[in-house]
């Protein structure tokens, strides 16, 4: 079968969800298919600027494909953006209250069609040579990876009916309610990286009859080796990037809370990219970026994960740390990191610093509870989201 995927940039060093998804899943499918990525010439998503060579390259046994970028972010796309956030900041959209949210759904459904159009193509990037190659080029399956980018919005529109998969990795903020979105999308089949985000399909486009299902992703599990070394002293972990966006503000909030209710209160470790200022805090200690082999050493020793964003599509970390044995914290209001400690029974989901407190007193009180939890999380990530469980339902959805 000869199959496409699409995605808005491509290649070594090209860090991003959606990047990084398309890298496994073209570099799984090309094990028993014929694969090429098709991509644009951008290595960044503000200017979209053209900094790779366009053309035909192989990539690690993949082969690629890259289309110039003809138009970037436009000025006006600014404006834009702004009255379709109206105020909201993305990353805490989905915190605000139902009817607060059906209110701003209500009013970007009375937006023209034009003009949702054209927030989607002018945050760019636009390469008309790759819609072209889509249009003239026939492939069995075409799968689109992120529904955002004009890259997948246009490119729906130039492959044949049938043939078009998309992953929408879709969060609940405010592009996602465009309408257009939901009659694009409902072109294609549509596969989920979680079953929340399938459920979230169908509640962001009820009018739309969406063909959506679980296909999940694949990380590279950890050889099963010896137990878990307990640490002394013992600290809780965030891995991730140290960002507003993903609830450290409140992570340090509350872990300050924490420090004056609990004896002997274990350390906050903290690594990641680090995108905020972090002051000075007792008990908190900021290592910033770290390698892949310290980055599962600390999780394999952590008491705990601890992981308050409320805004994630897959949960990554989590996912990592289950499979290092280790318990996750996550927060309540975020519905994927709540479904994965619900289907494996590796996690505790908190609301406030007192619950973070009672989760720590009873992690550390119970050690034959965190130890059937770290079981559960390996086993969980083993039979669902392990690479050898992403590539067969990879063949089930796509047989050789």
């Amino acid at each position: 079968m000869k199959i496409a995927v699409v995605v808005q940039r491509y290649g070594a060093g090209i860090l991003g969800g959606a990047e990084t998804y398309a890298a496994v899943l073209a570099g799984i499918l090309s094990r028993f298919h014929d694969v090429e990525v098709l991509t644009t010439t951008a290595r960044e998503y503000v200017t979209w600027r053209n900094e790779l060579p366009a053309g035909t390259s192989e990539e690690s046994g993949v082969r690629v494909r890259r289309f110039p970028v003809v138009g970037g972010r436009e000025p006006a796309w600014g404006i834009l953006n702004r009255l379709l956030h109206d105020g909201f900041d993305s990353s805490g959209f989905a915190l605000l209250p139902a009817d607060v949210r059906a209110a701003h759904a209500r009013r970007l459904r009375a937006w023209p069609d034009a003009l949702q159009e054209a927030f989607i193509r002018g945050q760019g990037p636009h390469a008309p040579a790759l819609h072209a190659h889509l249009r003239t080029t026939p492939y069995d399956r075409v799968i689109f990876v992120t529904y955002l980018y004009p890259t997948t919005y246009d490119g729906l529109a130039a492959v044949p009916s049938g043939r078009a998969l998309v992953v929408p990795t879709l969060h609940d903020e405010p592009p996602a309610y465009l309408p257009v979105f939901g009659r694009r999308l409902a072109t294609a089949r549509l596969l989920g990286l979680t079953d929340t985000e399938v459920t979230l399909m169908r509640e962001l486009y009820p009018g739309e009859q969406l063909s959506g299902e679980r296909i999940g992703y694949g990380i590279e599990v950890p050889p099963d080796t010896a137990a878990r070394i307990p640490s002394d002293p013992e600290f809780l972990l965030y891995a991730g990037r140290i960002d507003v966006h993903k609830g450290v503000v409140q992570l340090l909030r509350w872990y300050r809370a924490l420090r004056a209710c609990v004896p002997r209160p274990p350390r906050l470790v903290l690594i990641g990219q680090v995108a905020m200022p972090v002051a000075s805090q007792d008990g908190v200690d900021v290592r910033g970026f770290v390698d892949d082999a310290e980055k599962l050493r600390l999780m394999r020793d952590a008491l705990a994960l601890v992981h308050l964003s409320p805004y994630e599509s897959l949960g990554i970390v989590a996912l990592e740390a289950m499979s290092m044995r280790t318990p996750v914290l996550v927060h309540a209001d975020s519905a994927v990191m709540v479904e994965h400690c619900r289907r494996s029974g590796a996690g505790l989901w908190l609301r406030d610093a007192c619950e973070l407190a009672a989760a720590i007193g009873r992690l550390r009180s119970d050690a034959e509870l965190r130890h059937a939890m770290g079981e559960r999380g390996r086993r969980y990530v083993e039979r669902e989201y392990s690479l050898a469980a992403f590539e067969a339902r990879l063949r089930e959805l796509l047989p050789p």
